[in-house]
């Protein structure tokens, strides 16, 4: 056989097509890595929009309750039901039967009640079931005026007369995956 005939010419080979082993092997690692990355961010970004939706109810909530008893003497009458069926509180955490508020409020984890505290002088909040990543969201929220004291299960994280103890709400909140928030609020 003559040199010649062991040359490569340009007719023998073929032009390739689509993408090889190699280069979809990258592109698959470089996929798997940013799908990770992304889901380990997915957990914290849940938590700030629940907790962030469970504050923006409780803001706006709040103001209407207090308006609604300025003019009396005290809390007492105070109901979760009242609550909700005077639609404080949306209906996307308001329970519903048909159009009807059933008298319950809802979050992901469990229930919103409200009720006198103090001598029916302070309105008492109850949030129950607060995963600790929420509960850390729920309680920063918690430093604002609009709330007189704080616990977390059953430990004080703010007073009339101290600011919010973050530390100690942070250390409570993580002590638990089903942690009590309760708070009070003047009229």
């Amino acid at each position: 056989m003559s040199r010649e005939s062991f040359k490569k010419s340009p007719s023998n080979f073929q032009k390739q097509r689509g993408y090889g082993l190699i280069e979809l092997s990258i592109a698959a690692g470089l996929a798997a890595i940013v799908v990770l990355l992304a889901w380990s961010y997915v957990p914290g970004i849940l938590a700030s929009y629940n907790a962030s939706k469970v504050t923006n109810e409780l803001q706006s909530a709040i103001p209407k309750i207090q308006a609604s008893y300025n003019n009396r003497t005290s809390y007492a009458g105070l109901t979760t039901a009242e609550v909700a069926k005077r639609r404080w509180f949306s209906d996307g955490m308001t329970e519903m039967t048909g159009n009807v508020p059933t008298g319950k409020i809802l979050t992901k984890w469990g229930e919103i009640t409200f009720g006198p505290a103090s001598g029916n002088n302070l309105a008492v909040g109850t949030i129950n079931n607060v995963p600790s990543r929420e509960c850390n969201n729920i309680t920063d929220a918690l430093s604002s005026n609009l709330y007189v004291s704080a616990t977390v299960n059953s430990t004080s994280i703010k007073t009339a007369t101290t600011a919010l103890a973050s530390e100690t709400a942070a250390d409570q909140c993580n002590s638990s995956e089903a942690n009590t928030i309760t708070f009070n609020f003047r009229r």
